[in-house]
């Protein structure tokens, strides 16, 4: 979530775009053997999902051009998905 909120910020400046605050929400599948000792994991995390509200005036297509480059640019996303995990974000506006 940190990572998601730095590099999101970052990119929104970089493109011009007022997001505002982020609100951000995080649910995970999460395989415990492996701390409890019982076995190896390949994949701790099955996956994780990301919900990201903007307080902003961006549109929706503005977030979809941050969340596409947050994706190319967020490294603790990029280690997840390499290492195996089905990682899905989802950008809105604030209700």
């Amino acid at each position: 979530m940190g990572c998601t909120n730095v590099i999101g910020h970052k990119c929104a400046k970089a493109l011009g775009v007022d997001i505002g605050h982020l609100t951000i929400s995080v649910a995970c599948a999460f395989d415990r053997r492996g701390v409890t000792l019982a076995e190896e994991i390949e994949v701790p995390f099955q996956s994780i999902d990301l919900s990201v509200r903007a307080s902003g005036p961006a549109s929706q297509a503005e977030l979809d051009g941050v969340a596409a480059q947050a994706a190319r640019f967020c490294p603790l996303s990029k280690l997840f998905e390499l290492a195996g995990t089905k990682l899905t974000t989802t950008w809105q506006p604030a209700d």
